[in-house]
């Protein structure tokens, strides 16, 4: 199948390979890993959505004969693709859905709580950690889902029935003789811990906007401090998904100050529409020539066309730019 492709298409298919990889690592382990016990893949489903909607895309624009949605399907992985884009709302929009989903996370638990939580009190959000740092929380989670997934017990046979077809998407693309990308489950410690905010959370800045910085942390340590430690080799994911992080929260900064009077500050030298195009859509061909592709680069000379620079400087300056973001964060909130 693979040999039927030109260089350009063949790059392309070799990242979208790359992602699949990742997916059977998450059910890996889910399976096999230990000290690892949080709400991971629920980080990961934007970038899930990602994957199978554009693949299935993908191989229907160059005639693959890949796996296809159906219509429940087409719709679900369309939403759910888009919640990689949330930092593209305006600050308001944001805020609004964040506390929406925060004030329901509220309502439920308060419900459900037994004789012991009403007398020493309740959890409403559930936070995921790496070593210590915030990677991740559970209204994050139920922001990335396009329906409510905490009161219709019915919620997780139909998630499980709508990801079957990311399954066949991913083994489509994956060769028999690909193992899981290797992760280090020894020395990373990932777990979760239960909090009430405000009254009971570990963030000193008790309000809205609190409350918004944290979850901008949980996006951010999830690329640096959960996937690229925990995953030991240099997977396309550390780049690809730090990036569509940073090209957005760029933006979205500036309006959070205006919102706030604040001034947080990232680098925004390396934001590239055309390079963000090739990693939500696999979109290589309108960006790169034949002669551009580099076989042995992890994204195929994709930093070196948008920057002029090699993978590693591009990824580390990614990195620090967002490091030094979540610095400013950490300042403000811890």
């Amino acid at each position: 199948m693979r040999d039927m492709l030109n260089k350009v298409q063949k790059a392309a298919f070799d990242l979208i390979q790359s992602d699949a990889r990742f997916i059977y690592t998450l059910v890996d382990m889910q399976n096999n890993a230990k000290n690892i016990n949080s709400n991971y893949v629920m980080m990961s489903i934007p970038y899930i959505g990602i994957f199978a909607d554009g693949a299935e895309q993908w191989c229907k624009k160059i005639r693959l004969n890949a796996p296809r949605f159906n219509d429940e399907e087409k719709e679900y992985y369309v939403k759910l693709r888009q919640a990689h884009k949330l930092f593209e709302m305006s600050y308001e929009e944001y805020e609004t859905l964040l506390l929406d989903k925060f004030h329901e996370s509220d309502e439920y638990f308060y419900n459900i709580r037994s004789l012991l939580e009403k007398i020493i009190g309740y959890y409403n959000v559930g936070t995921d950690y790496c070593n210590g740092a915030v990677c991740g929380n559970t209204i994050l989670g139920a922001m990335y889902m396009p329906f409510n997934t905490l009161e219709d017990e019915k919620i997780g046979p139909k998630i499980r029935d709508l990801s079957i077809v990311t399954g066949k998407l991913a083994a489509y693309f994956l060769d028999t003789n690909l193992e899981p990308f290797s992760y280090d489950d020894r020395n990373n410690i990932v777990k979760y811990r239960d909090y009430h905010f405000f009254r009971n959370s570990p963030i000193k800045l008790k309000n809205n906007l609190g409350f918004v910085l944290f979850c901008i942390l949980c996006n951010i340590n999830y690329i640096i401090e959960f996937l690229d430690k925990y995953f030991v080799e240099e997977i396309p994911q550390k780049f690809k998904y730090a990036y569509l992080q940073y090209y957005y929260i760029c933006d979205f900064i500036e309006e959070l100050n205006s919102a706030n009077k604040t001034n947080y500050y990232i680098d925004k030298t390396l934001k590239n529409r055309s390079l963000r195009n090739c990693f939500a859509h696999y979109g290589l061909g309108q960006f790169l020539e034949e002669i551009e592709i580099n076989e042995k680069d992890v994204l195929k000379g994709l930093t070196e066309k948008a920057f002029n620079m090699d993978y590693f400087s591009c990824k580390n300056l990614l990195y620090k730019y967002l490091v030094d973001l979540k610095s400013q964060i950490e300042e403000t909130i811890f």
